[in-house]
C-alpha cells in the first residue's frame, strides 16, 4: 500500500472570498445509482494496419444548446473558415462529447443515439466519419486512455472500478477491482474520471463529494489519486495532497498531454470552484506534480497560474484545460473576472489562455487570443509542433482554434467554425487507405 500524505502546506498568498456557484450542475457529468453488471462481449478484430506517419484529422463540433453536433474528416490539419454542416466530409451525430483517438479511429464519449457510452468513429476512404462500435456504460464516463494495441482503460461513473477494453474489438474485456481504493465513504458520490499512464502505472483521479447538482468536491484529504499496476491490472494504493481539490481535467472529455520530457506528471487540480460555504476554506485551482521515478505528490510543488496574472481581478481561482507543450511550458485558461451569476462560467467568456513556465512557476497571457468560455471549450491540442487553443466566445460569435508555440507569447487564428457549433475535439488518426 502506498503512503497516504498527511502534510498540510503553508497558507496561500491570496485570501479568496467565498461565493457559492452551482455551475457544475450545468456540466454533463451525472452518475447513475444502479449496480447492473457490465456485459463482456467479443467481436471480430478491427484492423489497425501499419502505423502511418501521415495523418488524417477528425473535428467534433457541438450545438451550444444541446448535445447534437457534427463530426468532420480532413486529410490534413484543418485551417481557414469552415461551414461545418455544409462541408462535404461532415456527418451529423445526435450526441457529441469529445474523447480522444488511437491509431486509426477517434472516440466520441457518447453513444450514437445519445446517453452514456463510448463510440468508435473511423473515416472512410472519402474521409467521411462512420460509427464503428459502441461501448455501453450505465453511468456515463469522462476518461479513456489507450495503453497499447491490446489494452485500454475507461471510466464508468456507475462503478468505482476502472474498465478494460480491447482496442481492436472496442469491447470491454474486464475491470480493475478498486473496492479497496481510498474514497470518502460518507459522500454521495465516489468515482474515477481523469486517467493518466506513465510506464506501467495508471493514475486515476477520484471525484468525491456531492452528486448532481452541484458537483462540489468534498474531502479533508484533498486531491486523491489511485495508483494501478498496468502489468497486473491491480490496485497498488492511493496518494493524496491536502488543501487541494478535484484532481484531473474534470470537465474536458479528451486526452491531453500532461507529461514533460523527463516523465514528470503535471496534474491540474480544479480547486473548490467557489462552491465552499466557508470563505476561509476556499481552495484555489493549482497545478500539482508527481515527479518522475515516484508515485507520490511533490508536497513542495503547488503552482497557481491565475495568481501570476496581474490583469485578473477574479477572487475565485480556477483552471480551464491544460496541456504540456514542451521545454517546460504548458497552457491553461485563467479566470479574468468573477462570474456574476451561477451560469456565467459556462456561458460567458470570462477566461483567457495563459502560457505557463512550470519550472519558474510564472504565467503570461497569450496575446491576440480572445477571451474564452474556458469551462465549456477549454481544450488544447498539439499537432505538427503546433499548439492549438480552442476559443469559444459567444459574445463575439467566435468558435475557433488559435495557433501558438512555446517560443512565442502570442497566437494566430488558424481555424474558424462559421457554422456548426462549439469545437469539442480535434484528433489525429492514422490514414486508412
Amino acid at each position: 500500500m502506498l503512503r497516504i500524505h498527511s502534510n498540510i502546506p503553508p497558507p496561500f498568498t491570496r485570501v479568496l472570498r467565498g461565493s457559492r456557484y452551482w455551475l457544475l450542475a450545468l456540466v454533463l457529468m451525472a452518475s447513475c445509482a444502479t449496480d447492473d453488471s457490465i456485459p463482456i462481449t467479443n467481436e471480430e478484430d478491427f484492423s489497425f494496419g501499419e502505423p502511418t506517419t501521415e495523418k488524417d484529422y477528425v473535428l467534433f463540433t457541438r450545438s451550444g444548446s444541446s448535445s447534437n453536433g457534427f463530426i468532420t474528416g480532413f486529410d490534413s490539419l484543418p485551417a481557414g473558415a469552415i461551414d461545418v454542416p455544409n462541408y462535404p466530409t461532415t456527418l451529423a451525430f445526435p450526441a457529441i462529447s469529445g474523447g480522444g483517438s488511437y491509431r486509426n479511429y477517434a472516440v466520441n464519449q457518447q453513444k450514437l443515439f445519445g446517453g452514456p457510452g463510448y463510440e468508435r468513429v473511423i473515416l472512410d476512404s472519402a474521409k467521411v466519419p462512420q460509427q464503428n462500435g459502441i461501448i455501453e456504460t450505465f453511468g456515463g464516463g469522462s476518461g479513456i486512455y489507450f495503453l497499447n494495441d491490446e489494452k485500454a482503460y475507461y471510466t464508468d461513473f456507475n462503478t468505482l472500478n476502472i474498465q478494460i477494453i480491447d482496442p481492436s474489438t472496442f469491447n470491454r474485456i474486464g475491470e480493475i477491482d478498486l473496492s479497496q481504493a481510498l474514497i470518502e465513504p460518507n459522500n454521495q458520490s465516489n468515482y474515477f474520471q481523469s486517467l493518466y499512464i506513465r510506464g506501467n502505472r495508471l493514475y486515476a483521479c477520484l471525484y468525491t463529494g456531492l452528486a448532481f447538482p452541484p458537483f462540489a468536491y468534498q474531502s479533508p484529504l484533498g486531491s486523491i489519486v489511485a495508483i494501478i499496476d498496468t502489468d497486473t491490472d491491480s490496485y497498488l494504493g492511493s496518494i493524496n495532497l491536502p488543501a487541494t481539490k478535484y484532481p484531473g481535467q474534470a470537465f474536458y472529455r479528451f486526452f491531453s498531454n500532461s507529461f514533460d520530457e523527463s516523465g514528470n506528471l503535471y496534474l491540474p487540480s480544479q480547486g473548490g470552484l467557489g462552491l465552499e460555504t466557508d470563505p476561509n476554506e476556499n481552495t484555489p485551482a493549482a497545478i500539482l506534480k508527481i515527479p518522475a521515478g515516484t508515485d507520490d505528490f511533490d508536497p513542495t510543488y503547488r503552482f497557481i497560474p491565475q495568481l501570476q496574472i496581474e490583469a485578473s481581478t477574479a477572487t475565485i481561482v480556477v483552471n480551464g484545460g491544460f496541456i504540456y507543450a514542451g521545454d517546460g511550458f504548458a497552457y491553461t485558461n485563467v479566470l479574468m473576472e468573477d462570474p456574476a451569476t451561477p451560469t456565467d462560467l459556462v456561458n460567458r467568456p470570462l477566461m483567457r489562455w495563459a502560457k505557463l513556465d512550470l519550472e519558474a512557476q510564472t504565467a503570461v497571457l497569450v496575446e491576440n487570443v480572445p477571451a474564452n468560455v474556458g469551462f465549456t471549450a477549454g481544450m488544447a491540442y498539439q499537432y505538427e509542433d503546433r499548439i492549438l487553443l480552442t476559443v469559444y466566445n459567444p459574445e463575439e460569435g467566435i468558435s475557433a482554434l488559435y495557433e501558438t508555440s512555446p517560443d512565442r507569447n502570442d497566437g494566430d487564428l488558424r481555424l474558424e467554425v462559421t457554422a456548426g457549433g462549439i469545437i469539442y475535439g480535434l484528433y489525429a488518426v492514422d490514414v486508412v487507405e
